[in-house]
């Protein structure tokens, strides 16, 4: 894992052969990475339309094709459903020889449901070791706006298990649930009384590998607020743990993920479901340890609504993940 300045992408990329695929959302820091790209060097550049926000898609459409131009191609502008997306995502890979190719994957703006979804896909396809992502961190959250700003989603339309990571939920077995923190109490608790587990762990973005101490210290209070509602809601009394994770480096996220599940001794008696609510690098992690252990499942609550006016503000810095070695 690197983290490079914005505008030393050129530098850092001095390859050729490059496929970029980039989420297309109302994120504004959606367009940050591709800008400084040196896409001259791309043989293919792939915008991927979120589900669920096509009027907000539209817009960011029209941005990806003043931008890239005719060497732009769109996938699941039409798609209704994520498995829409992942089935032409699979058809257009088919038709191309990706093999000597290297495949950056800018996770931004994407959901974390579609980009699960995705990194599913490339595994399946065993293009692993042409990987590189990319992660714009943000510079300020909609929270450190006052007023009505200071929310990033509001409700929870449906929580259910992301495709391709469905678990083996045995109804034999009790339900451990691991939450990973991030910025919206509202669809964690949600999740939790969804679930009613029989015991929860609930992670905390370790302050070292946060995206910076700021953003530690904002996870850190809505980590205390997920307790406090635990503890005021009662669940059914689960046992409840606690554990630190990576929020900036996917390998290190998986490794504290399974560390933690086997120290809890948890896997033979339990069915466990993690529900990554922190950064997209970390639900990386999340996809590498149920790749890893199929027996977990991973679930998404998808929002009601998103702040689309002001979620986030880019950053100067790229963190760059390459997943040739897992």
């Amino acid at each position: 894992m690197h983290k490079i300045l914005l505008e030393n992408s050129r530098e850092y990329f001095s390859g050729d052969n490059y496929i970029l695929l980039i989420g297309l959302g109302f994120d504004s820091r959606g367009f940050a990475a591709l800008t400084h790209f040196p896409c001259e060097k791309c043989v293919r550049i792939i915008g991927i339309s979120n589900v669920g926000v096509k009027s907000c898609n539209e817009e960011s459409i029209r941005g990806f094709s003043e931008l890239v131009g005719e060497s732009g191609v769109v996938i699941g502008n039409d798609a209704t459903l994520v498995m829409d997306v992942a089935d032409e995502l699979v058809k257009y890979f088919n038709g191309i020889n990706c093999h000597d190719k290297e495949l950056v994957i800018d996770t931004t703006a994407l959901s974390h449901e579609l980009l699960a979804v995705i990194i599913g896909v490339i595994h399946s396809l065993q293009f692993f070791n042409k990987v590189t992502l990319l992660y714009v961190g943000a510079a300020e959250y909609s929270f450190n706006v006052p007023g009505d700003g200071m929310w990033l989603s509001r409700g929870v339309r449906s929580i259910r298990s992301i495709l391709g990571f469905p678990g083996e939920m045995l109804p034999s077995r009790k339900l451990h649930l691991v939450v990973l923190a991030g910025f919206e109490v509202e669809r964690a608790s949600e999740v939790i009384l969804s679930y009613e587990p029989a015991s929860l762990s609930i992670g905390l973005g370790k302050r070292e590998q946060s995206v910076s101490d700021a953003h530690h210290d904002k996870n850190k209070i809505f980590f205390d607020k997920l307790n406090i509602f635990v503890r005021e809601q009662g669940v059914d009394n689960p046992d409840v743990y606690c554990f630190e994770f990576s929020c900036v480096d996917p390998l290190i996220t998986k490794s504290q993920l399974l560390s933690h599940v086997d120290e809890l001794k948890v896997s033979d008696d339990r069915n466990i479901v993690i529900c990554p609510l922190n950064s997209k690098l970390s639900t990386v992690g999340v996809v590498l340890a149920a790749i890893e252990r199929p027996e977990i499942q991973i679930c998404y609550a998808e929002p009601d609504e998103y702040n689309i006016e002001g979620y986030a503000l880019p950053g100067n810095e790229l963190t760059v993940v390459s997943l040739e070695n897992v």
